[in-house]
């Protein structure tokens, strides 16, 4: 081929119609799966095609590197952490910046830790990532072992350095914290660290006890909070949750006004229907303001989960692919009717 010939080539491809942004748009997120709200591991055949997208022109890598941040961001490891990290000011040069730093990540998942709590490394890297990323964070779902290092034997002081970073989180809207309560204690803090999140709507907690004067102090008093999911709860027997929420505040205050839905989280015979204490909630609550409802994860023929496991499993997938907030469980109270589950 000749030196003109190939002149001629490239001039008669600058010639060609450029598609739309719209439609690239389209192109680029229809990659995705349908569920809009599904946040993808890393090994997804999606999250490889928006990374490979990154690199054919500038609109797919604006539009590929802006699905990432809102759809893919599944750290899962230490290692992986850290590579986030690296990442976080990382610049291209040669194209525009309308959002190329990782700053910009709206939701998350985040399991960094193996085995304990006691890695001040870990905990050093979670602190600098949510640092980085408190002003966009919408969406955050961790699996860490806070029962692994108790307060008197935190030596290197880790949970403070944790508490730090997630206190930093202050437009978080949805929090999913998987197996375990978030106990993030220290000896110069002791208020639950998800009650400083003023825009918290959507709630996971595991293991805590129901009868907990600041649970239903902390629930009453965030304003925006609408959904709560107790899994694996404790000293639920004997426990009025309706009674518990709507005295800790005056009547009259505006955050009783709003509508919540509180969902207990179990398998079978975890929460049976009886140990509910429902005693004057028409009483209590005669405009049903709180629907308290019963989720009874199924538990497999064979297998050999703890039902931890079972449950922890269970509302990792819904957190994940955003099918939590919808499914519908066992509503109870005075007048009891039978929801589906599913």
């Amino acid at each position: 081929m000749t030196a003109s010939t190939s002149i001629r080539s490239l001039v008669s491809l600058r010639e060609l119609p450029r598609l739309p942004p719209e439609i690239l748009q389209l192109i680029v997120e229809s990659v995705l799966p349908s569920n809009t709200r599904a946040l993808l591991p890393t090994s997804h055949s999606a999250v490889r095609t928006l990374l490979a997208l990154t690199r054919v022109s500038r609109v797919t890598y604006s539009l590929a590197s802006k699905l990432l941040r809102q759809r893919c961001m599944y750290v899962e490891t230490s290692r992986r952490l850290s590579k986030v990290l690296l990442c976080m000011d990382r610049l291209v040069p040669s194209l525009p910046p309308p959002s190329l730093s990782l700053r910009n990540i709206t939701s998350l998942y985040l399991a960094p830790f193996e085995t304990t709590l006691d890695d001040q490394p870990t905990a050093i890297w979670v602190r600098e990532l949510f640092h980085e990323v408190s002003q966009t964070l919408r969406r955050l779902v961790v699996h860490m072992p806070f029962r692994s290092l108790d307060l008197p034997d935190d030596h290197l002081n880790v949970r403070p350095i944790l508490r730090e970073g997630f206190e930093q989180l202050v437009h978080l809207e949805e929090f999913v914290c998987l197996g375990e309560y978030p106990a993030l204690s220290t000896t110069k803090a002791s208020t639950d660290v998800w009650r400083l999140w003023p825009e918290l709507k959507r709630l996971v907690l595991f293991e805590v006890p129901i009868d907990n004067h600041w649970l239903w102090w902390n629930v009453a008093t965030l304003s925006r909070l609408e959904h709560v999911v107790l899994a694996k709860p404790t000293h639920l027997s004997g426990t009025n949750i309706k009674d518990e929420y709507f005295h800790k505040l005056p009547p009259d205050c505006p955050e009783l006004k709003r509508q919540i839905r509180i969902v207990l989280y179990g398998v079978a015979y975890e929460i049976p229907t009886e140990t509910v204490d429902t005693a004057r909630w028409n009483e209590i609550d005669p405009e049903e303001r709180m629907t308290v409802e019963r989720y009874e994860v199924p538990m497999p023929f064979y297998g050999d989960e703890t039902p931890n496991e079972l449950v922890t499993g269970w509302i990792r997938r819904g957190a994940l692919d955003g099918t939590l907030w919808k499914s519908k469980g066992e509503r109870l109270g005075p007048a009891k009717r039978k929801g589906e589950f599913t």
